[in-house]
């Protein structure tokens, strides 16, 4: 990508200043307000704020992870203001929050059940991991 910024100066003498910047500019594939532009899969999953009724849909999209792990942005119940994710990952059997939100977590069968701040609730099958 190349951007040029052209300044111009009048006067006695007219001058002209300019500046080149030449580089890479990667475009995240990432957006913190989005959502990752490229998952494996995407849906909706039972979801709650306050108690666990899970009487709400929220949207979710995964990236899967070689070894079974797996990266899920999750439209967060909490937050009605503005578009915002709670992100979990999903590696080596456990779940953490990306941004060291406490969570609970229970599977029954197939179905895991994630509690983010004792005030987000979220259930979804094992299968939006494994992708069977």
């Amino acid at each position: 990508m190349n951007h040029s910024i052209r300044i111009g100066a009048l006067g006695a003498a007219a001058s002209c200043l300019l500046v080149s910047l030449a580089g890479c500019v990667e475009e995240p594939s990432v957006k913190p307000d989005m959502g990752p532009s490229t998952y494996d899969a995407s849906g909706t999953m039972p979801c709650s704020a306050g108690a666990p009724t899970f009487d709400q849909a929220c949207g979710w999209r995964v990236v899967r992870k070689p070894g079974g792990g797996a990266e899920i942005w999750i439209s967060n119940i909490a937050v009605r203001d503005r578009p915002a994710y709670r992100v979990l990952t999903f590696s080596q059997g456990e779940f953490s929050a990306c941004d060291g939100t406490p969570l609970r977590v229970t599977k029954d069968a197939d179905q895991w059940t994630i509690t983010a701040n004792g005030q987000e609730h979220y259930r979804f099958a094992d299968a939006l991991i494994t992708g069977g």
